[in-house]
Order: structure tokens, then C-alpha cells, then sequence
């Protein structure tokens, strides 16, 4: 009888094993997958702070011509 259960035992930890690696493997695929995502957002990121340094940019000169009256094609600067 002790044989018999102790087949049942091993046989249900054997089972209990291959369901747990196989949630182990989808986890690391999943882990894999997230990193890489998180890569990817990194670089998103970076690519918009550059953007908007350089609308920064341009907006400071729109304004420092505004704040000059503005130029216009025409418009003769004397000195």
C-alpha cells in the first residue's frame, strides 16, 4: 500500500513540477517581452524630450521676435 502511494505522490509532484516550470517559462517570456518594452518606451521618451527641446527652441525665437514688433519681409532695420 505504501508503494502504491508513495507512486501516487511522486507521480503528482512530477506533475505538479512540469505545470510550475512551464508558469516559470511564460513568466521569463513575459519578463523578456516587458523589458523590451521598456526599451522601447526609453527610447520614445528620449526621441520626444528632443523634440520638445527643439520646439523650446523655436519657440523662444518666435517670441524674442514678437517681443521685437516682429519682422516682416519688408521691414528695413536701421541702425
Amino acid at each position: 500500500m505504501s508503494i502504491i502511494l508513495a507512486m501516487v505522490i511522486i507521480t503528482w509532484q512530477h506533475g505538479k513540477n512540469r505545470a510550475l516550470t512551464q508558469l516559470l517559462e511564460k513568466c521569463q517570456t513575459q519578463d523578456a517581452n516587458h523589458i523590451d518594452k521598456i526599451f522601447d518606451l526609453e527610447q520614445e521618451n528620449a526621441d520626444l524630450m528632443e523634440y520638445t527641446m527643439e520646439l523650446e527652441t523655436d519657440n523662444s525665437i518666435l517670441l524674442s521676435c514678437c517681443s521685437n514688433g516682429g519682422l516682416d519681409a519688408d521691414t528695413t532695420l536701421i541702425d
